[in-house]
This record gives C-alpha cells, sequence and structure tokens, in this order.
C-alpha cells in the first residue's frame, strides 16, 4: 500500500514516557483504531541546495511531499548517537535523564542504509512489512479548565501498521528481529492546557508526548542509547512496538498530517503540555536544528484548538533528535508513563 504523510486522519493528540484556560470545552475524537554521556552535536544535516520532487520511502511504500522535505538531503542524515547529554541541554542534543536504562536489547547490526561515515540514507532504510489496521484504536482529547485530557489505546487512528513481531522472512528481520508485539495500552492523561516555561530545561526520559493519531511519542532513543530512527526496525509509518508501550514512534511519523505549504499543523502535543508543530516553519521552510533552541522548539503563531496563537512550540526536523529534545516546560508525569500490568 502507498500512503502520503497527509492522507486524512481524525484530529488526534500527544502525551507520553519512555521506551524508555476557561472552562470552555474543546473535544475533537477518532475512533477506528553503557550510560549515555555529555557529547558534542552530531554534524549539520546536508541540503541539496533545492526544493524538488516529492520523496518516497520505505520502498516506495510512503511518499512524503516534497513541501515537507525542502532541501534536506534525506539521503546523508546525521546518525545521531553521539548527540546525547545527560549534563545538559544544548541544541541539535538530546538531554537525556541519567537514569535511563541503556542496556536493553535493539538492531543486533547496521543494516546497508548506513553510509560508514556517520551519516545514514533514510530513503533506503528497508521497512518492516505487513499492512496490519486496528479497528480497536480510539483517541480523544478534551480541554478542561487548566488541563487537556488525553484518552486512548495507543493504536494508531485510521492508519495500518507493519507485522510484528517481525517475520523471520522480512528483509529487516537480519537487522532487527524485534519479537514485541502491538496491544491495546489504554491511556487517560492530563497535561497542562496553558503550559508555562520551567525555571531550568528538565531532562527526558523514555516517553515525551503522544501524536494526533493516537500513539505515544518516546524520546529519539532506542533501548541501547542510539538513534532510535536510523537502528531500529520500523514500519512505514516510522512506528514499532516494545513491551511496556506497545506501538510507539520516536520521530513524528510521516503518516500523521501535516498539509499546505506555510506553517505547518500541531501534529501533537508533549508531556509538558506545549504543541509540537510538523518539519515547516513560519514561513513555510523546512526546519533543521539550526532553526531551533535547545529543546528543539521555537516561539511562532500557529493554530492551536482552532485559534491563531503565539505560542512556544516544539517542531520536527529530519536529523535527530527529531521533536524534544528538552522540557521547556515541567512534564506532567514524573516516570513512565505505561507502567507494567498496568
Amino acid at each position: 500500500m502507498r500512503r502520503t504523510w497527509w492522507a486524512t486522519l481524525p484530529v488526534a493528540i500527544l502525551a507520553v514516557a519512555a521506551c524508555s484556560s476557561s472552562g470552555d470545552t474543546v473535544e475533537t475524537s477518532g475512533t477506528t483504531a553503557a550510560p549515555a554521556t555529555t557529547a558534542v552535536a552530531a554534524q549539520a544535516t546536508t541540503t541539496t541546495g533545492v526544493t524538488g520532487d516529492d520523496v518516497e520511502l520505505a520502498g516506495g511504500r510512503l511518499v512524503v511531499p516534497a513541501q515537507n522535505v525542502g532541501d534536506v538531503d534525506l539521503t546523508r542524515l546525521p546518525v545521531g548517537d553521539d548527540s546525547i547529554s545527560t549534563t545538559g541541554p544544548a541544541q541539535g542534543m538530546l538531554y537525556l535523564c541519567p537514569e535511563f536504562p541503556t542496556d536493553g536489547g535493539g538492531a543486533g547490526v547496521e543494516g546497508p542504509w548506513f553510509n560508514g561515515d556517520g551519516t545514514f540514507d533514510l530513503t533506503a532504510k528497508l521497512a518492516v512489512e505487513g499492512d496490519v489496521t486496528w479497528p480497536e484504536a480510539e483517541f480523544t482529547q478534551v480541554v478542561e479548565g487548566d488541563s487537556r485530557v488525553l484518552t486512548g489505546t495507543n493504536l494508531p487512528v485510521d492508519q495500518s501498521t507493519g507485522t510484528f513481531p517481525i517475520a523471520a522472512d522480512d528483509p529487516v528481520h537480519q537487522y532487527d528481529s524485534n519479537p514485541n508485539s502491538i496491544f491495546v495500552n489504554e491511556y487517560s492523561i492530563e497535561i497542562p492546557a496553558a503550559p508555562t516555561e520551567a525555571a531550568s530545561p528538565g531532562c527526558v526520559g523514555g516517553e515525551v508526548g503522544f501524536l494526533l493519531n493516537g500513539v505515544v511519542l518516546n524520546s529519539p532513543v532506542d533501548a541501547e542509547g542510539r538513534d532510535a530512527v536510523a537502528w531500529e526496525g520500523q514500519d512505514p509509518c516510522q512506528g514499532h512496538p516494545n513491551p511496556l508501550d506497545g506501538y510507539h514512534h520516536h520521530s513524528i511519523s510521516p503518516c500523521v498530517p501535516d498539509e499546505g505549504t506555510g506553517q505547518s499543523e500541531v501534529v501533537g502535543f508533549a508531556l509538558d503540555g506545549y504543541p509540537i508543530t510538523g518539519h515547516r516553519g513560519a514561513d513555510g521552510e523546512v526546519l533543521t536544528n539550526a532553526d531551533l533552541d535547545e529543546c528543539h522548539g521555537t516561539t511562532s503563531e500557529i493554530t492551536l484548538d482552532g485559534e491563531q496563537v503565539t505560542t512556544y512550540h516544539y517542531a520536527a526536523t529530519w536529523e535527530f533528535p527529531y521533536t524534544v529534545g528538552c522540557y521547556h516546560g515541567t512534564s506532567a508525569i514524573q516516570g513512565p508513563v505505561f507502567t507494567p500490568g498496568g
């Protein structure tokens, strides 16, 4: 099946933990569905200098519109393994909480999409096979007073997934043999509807928010503290399961709609309550780390809950750390969003 990342989806939302304003109510819903150390930021993303054609990913099973790629060269994205700090935030880096475990499992072998020079080719990365739909998928967000309440089953609304566990005859299996299954994982989470800046940036753990497809957004590292987008076996919508969260993303899924050519839409929310927008900035330009602050965010006018507001928000990039690099506000959840057996 061939997808475009702006294919119609119901409006949804964002909030989560790890792989590791008035009384008005606004509601939208969709149903169907070794420790890291301080390091320097990865090299800047290579740009081609031109904005060209739509880009095919996952062997042509997914098409990303040209306006959401710009002049970023998706064939030479920096691998973010060394762009992680446990001591403080910095532009283009992930501020990872020191207690985040990095001794778990993950992809065992570099795939052929690694270029051998510290970069990887996203257009050549293999995607997990399969086209599985999830009728149990549900997602609702409601603004109640000072809180935004996110409720769902952590299955992608109006979106299919790959087949997990990864089958032995799937070409991805030789690089990542992920044995985990996708399952219903119900949540109901309150985050600030009008978040405020914290006294100092906060570190992130496993989950960092929820996307509008109803799926949890994890930080950009795998269970070994590596760049998850570069290493992991993921499906065309850039998702996969682990035993705690179930299905999740480590970056903004290209299957979450981000239409138009101007400022990107809100595609999710971080656990501190701030919105997350797509790849395009205020003038419609495709953003890179150089355009964003130490937490991977910026302040601009966006559409939020049907109104034009000027607010701080995180933004997506094609380069690590992809979304939330640290918390600009205070996370509403301390520790994992999902707990074993909970």
